[in-house]
């Protein structure tokens, strides 16, 4: 667990992502939005008209908006030599400081992304304001006007996306066409759409994502495939404000044990390495045979109040970690970040906490995890040391009131100076990386890194000694 400000960009950041982009060219460096988003487009066949004079008036519609296409006359010397040219055309705004890949759908042949390069140029007006590789990858870099002009190479016809780059674009909403797909077989597939409103952004660029690929995968269209047992979500990301729309999907091993109903247990932990692994969505589990060898169990972060609004928000791989601890026989617990700034708040987490694992057993305390932002300016990074204990006491009296034992977390430091921890009697899980561990009281367990390896998670993770 570590103090950082950027908690929800966290999330999707370490999410594992599987889409079907072209290799970029063009460096990362300086982006403001992570990840490749994906703008369709549809060319369509132009029509050839042998019955036309050429010395007829052809009519110019006004210039389209985003998806209508208009014809555009091309000058020529010779009046009775006038050409045509059908330009089809939208006007797009985006931010500055992101990437996107055109994902063109060519007289009604949808083409892979990466096979741009083979069947159109691409060509940008401003290469100051935003630049496009010949794979056809977008970077914007300043605000300012641009147009993007897509050649299909077999016939010359052009599309244009008359781009805007700007500092901000707000999105109100994303909606998906399924929020929820239930699976008991492998190698199904489904297409996700996406309707992004307010109505001029209904065809801006998105991020399509998965936060498991191992259960399924969804490429830059939407496309969904499932690849294993677990829970995940597939999501959808738009915007400079980061609106997101998710589909929630269960894929249920016909050959697993039933899941516990009614309410939560609570089981021994069984010491026999003093290793406990704590995992949250900042994490990604490669092997999970090797976590359950080598350490006696996992502590998953369940969710967390945000720093700023204070919503509750479930951790978006918190399901799914469950599930994978469950399927190989890993004891786990959980861990919930606060920012609660009362007693109501505190409690209400505690409830929160208990109603998310219904059903579940667990096999060590839950802990209240009350770091701070580190900028001062979290919703609850101010409070005295008396509000900040009442907080956290009201959220562990309530999760035991609850049956469920509770228990707080947070560095040497902060336990003594930012908690009375006379005032919390309950189990208590120390971080400390000095290489000793100095807080003196009692203690559940000591997270002594965050750089554990070994462990079956990618590149690193918390690890922590525990006390039978």
């Amino acid at each position: 667990m570590k103090m950082t400000n950027k908690i929800i960009a966290g999330i999707f950041s370490a999410a594992v992502i599987a889409m079907a982009v072209p290799a970029l060219n063009a460096s990362a460096a300086g982006l403001k939005y992570s990840g490749v988003y994906t703008k369709e487009i549809t060319i369509e066949e132009p029509e050839v008209d042998s019955s036309s004079d050429a010395s007829s008036t052809i009519p110019v519609p006004s210039p389209s908006t985003t998806g209508i296409t208009g014809t555009t006359p091309v000058a020529g010397a010779d009046a009775n030599a006038e050409e045509t040219e059908d330009i089809q055309s939208e006007k797009l705004r985006v931010m500055s400081g992101m990437q996107f890949v055109i994902a063109a759908t060519r007289y009604d042949d949808e083409i892979d992304t990466n096979r741009n390069k083979k069947y159109f140029k691409f060509k940008s007006s401003n290469k100051k304001v935003a630049k496009v590789t010949s794979k056809g990858v977008v970077t914007t870099k300043k605000a300012g006007k641009c147009d993007i002009t897509v050649t299909n190479k077999s016939d010359g016809v052009k599309y244009v996306i008359h781009l805007t780059v700007a500092k901000t674009c707000k999105v109100s909403s994303i909606k998906l066409n399924v929020t929820n797909k239930n699976y008991k077989k492998l190698g199904k597939t489904f297409q996700l759409t996406a309707n992004v409103k307010p109505k001029k952004y209904t065809y801006a660029p998105v991020l399509w994502g998965s936060t498991n690929s191992d259960v399924a995968t969804v490429n830059n269209r939407g496309f969904v495939s499932i690849k294993g047992y677990g829970t995940c979500s597939v999501y959808c990301k738009a915007g400079s404000n980061n609106k997101i729309a998710k589909c929630n999907i269960k894929v249920i091993d016909p050959n697993a044990p039933k899941e516990n109903g009614g309410n939560t247990s609570v089981s021994s932990l069984t010491y026999r390495t003093g290793k406990l692994v704590d995992i949250s969505s900042h994490n990604t589990v490669n092997n999970w045979q090797q976590l359950k060898n080598s350490c006696d169990g996992v502590i998953i972060r369940v969710g967390y109040r945000g720093y700023s609004q204070g919503s509750l928000n479930e951790d978006i791989k918190f399901r799914s970690n469950v599930y994978n601890c469950q399927q190989h026989g890993i004891p786990f617990s959980v861990y919930f970040f606060t920012t609660a700034v009362n007693e109501a708040e505190g409690a209400e987490e505690g409830n929160w906490i208990a109603n998310e694992l219904a059903g579940m057993n667990i096999s060590m305390p839950v802990f209240i995890d009350t770091e701070s932002s580190g900028t001062g300016s979290g919703r609850s990074d101010n409070l005295s040391k008396p509000q900040r204990t009442a907080a956290v006491r009201a959220a562990c009296a309530q999760l035991q009131a609850r049956g469920i034992p509770a228990g707080v977390y947070g560095s040497t430091s902060w336990l003594y100076n930012r908690v009375d921890m006379g005032q919390l009697p309950f189990s208590v899980w120390v971080a400390d990386y000095r290489g000793f561990c100095g807080y003196g009281g009692t203690k559940f367990a000591w997270q002594y890194t965050s750089n554990g390896t070994g462990y079956g998670v990618a590149n690193r993770c918390d690890a922590s000694n525990w006390y039978n």
